[in-house]
């Protein structure tokens, strides 16, 4: 059977990643700070194949515990998904430093930290591959087309940090067989998205489960839309 470990799954698309792989027959390791707070997560752990971990990805402590906890248990797809948008102090004047560390604390070190904890669990694996969840607002190219979304500059720095370190880890892991891919997921109705986003959860994740069918070791490096556009950094 293979597996997949999901960060933040407690809600939005870390949800819907466990959902639909876990109605695939998966065995779905969901993590999150609180999985008890999720009553949806809960309903979800119902399932055989399910199976909840309370995570803390800016805590060393916590992924070390879980890491330990897994004792080198196989994983074939670890989403990399758990990220904070922090919506106060974004304009000059206003700036909220500390909710700026916050934000690269588990936007970026906070990925890197649960990849560089379970990379040997990767390793193991049939399939060996990393998702990472960004934003195409952490694209500088794309600045122009998605300022519409707000100037943020807590969320798009972080994500853009993200894109730079997921990539850096697609090139040491590479001869390992370890594929790397990095996802805009779009603009998605969930919490952080908005009742108006274009995409439901289902529709994002389903689009992103589809370009994960290919090689993975095509797909290394890439940062691409939900639907295998190639998206500018």
């Amino acid at each position: 059977m293979s597996s997949i470990l999901i960060t933040g799954a407690n809600r939005g698309l870390g949800l819907e990643f466990a959902r639909q792989y876990a109605a695939d027959g998966w065995d779905v390791i969901a993590t999150a700070r609180n999985t008890k707070s999720s009553e949806e997560l809960q309903r979800l752990a119902k399932n055989k194949n399910v199976s909840l971990y309370d995570l803390d990805v800016a805590g060393n402590e916590s992924v070390k515990r879980l890491a330990e906890t897994l004792d080198g248990k196989p994983v074939d797809l670890l989403v990399l998904n758990s990220a904070i948008f922090t919506r106060d102090g974004n304009k000059l004047g206003e700036l909220n430093f500390a909710g700026w560390r916050e934000s690269f604390d588990t936007n970026v070190l906070g990925a890197i930290r649960v990849a560089e904890a379970l990379i040997e669990n990767v390793a193991a694996s049939q399939r060996k591959q990393i998702v990472a969840i960004s934003t195409g607002m952490g694209s500088l190219q794309a600045l122009e087309s998605t300022i519409g979304f707000g100037l943020a500059y807590q969320y798009r720095t972080s994500k853009a940090a993200l894109n730079m370190t997921m990539s850096i880890l697609a090139k040491e892991v590479e001869p390992r067989g370890i594929s790397v891919v990095i996802f805009s997921p779009g603009w998605v109705q969930t919490d952080m998205g908005g009742a108006n986003a274009a995409l439901t959860p289902e529709q994002s994740i389903g689009g992103m489960r589809k370009v994960l069918e290919g090689n993975p070791m095509e797909l290394t490096g890439k940062f691409l839309g939900y639907d295998g556009a190639i998206w500018p950094w």
